[in-house]
């Protein structure tokens, strides 16, 4: 009788405590929702820009001159739609909208910011392809590092004005005489030149062998060409505009003159 109940119980036991169950069905797991973009700032310029510091940078800020490298996403501040993003991107801070180049002249390497960009310092009214007119933008932005233009040519102070003038009033310094031929209103003028800031006497501009026809000038540089031998340079000082635009003076050296093409060709 007992040996029949050890039977009895071992069997009845053996299915629970030697047979492994199968397991439990996992749970699938549950997919993290996507965080959504922060499209506001913190901090705003005088100028309409917004901004936010996320992670401070070092050194330097970019000037307008300088050339950037960035990683940086733009997304529309309505929906936080994504329009344009990069990586090591490389571009002139002048280059771009406005409120963009004022927030990388903010920035310092190794920095991140998030910039909020009104329509007025963006595409404006216009737009330009996915981004609406009067759309205000959020770009999120890591300065990575920036190059700096070599520093302008400067001339120096005593050879940026001039001691005499024409009766229009254009100023003029001869720096090297020739004996040569004077231009005429039929001949194209091969000149080096260099623009300057008179003020300054930072170099705006410098060409060499331009070909320059005489009909094209204008009637003060026109005027001015006239006047100087092939082989010769000369400075000329420009008169001092009616607005209050910087004034630019010129240092021109005639190289040659060629008659002009006619306007057929």
């Amino acid at each position: 009788m007992i040996s029949s109940f050890k039977r009895a119980a071992v069997a009845a036991l053996t299915p629970a405590l030697f047979v492994q169950a199968a397991p439990a069905q996992a749970a699938a797991p549950v997919a993290a929702k996507p965080k959504a973009p922060v499209l506001s700032c913190t901090t705003t310029t005088p100028e309409g820009l917004s901004y936010t510091i996320v992670k401070p940078g070092k050194g330097e800020r970019p000037s307008a001159d300088s050339k950037v490298t960035v990683n940086y996403k733009g997304m529309l501040t309505a929906n936080g739609t994504e329009f344009d993003s990069g990586q090591a991107a490389q571009f002139p801070v002048g280059g771009v909208i406005p409120g963009f180049a004022q927030g990388l002249q903010l920035m310092q390497p190794g920095g991140s910011y998030r910039l909020c960009i009104p329509a007025a310092l963006g595409y404006g009214a216009a737009g330009s392809g996915p981004i609406p007119a009067n759309a205000d933008l959020v770009f999120e932005v890591d300065l990575l590092s920036f190059t700096n233009p070599p520093p302008k040519p400067v001339i120096p102070a005593a050879e940026r004005t001039c001691s005499q003038s024409t009766a229009s009033g254009v100023g003029f310094d001869i720096i090297k005489a020739a004996a040569g031929k004077k231009p005429v209103d039929g001949d194209m003028a091969l000149v080096d030149f260099t623009v300057f800031d008179a003020t300054s006497g930072i170099v705006q501009q410098k060409s060499e062998w331009e070909k320059i026809p005489l009909s094209q000038a204008s009637p003060v540089f026109n005027e001015s060409l006239k006047m100087m031998p092939i082989g010769s340079t000369y400075r000329f000082c420009m008169p001092k505009a009616a607005d209050s635009a910087p004034q630019s003076n010129i240092i021109v050296t005639l190289i040659d003159l060629r008659p002009a093409p006619s306007a057929d060709n």
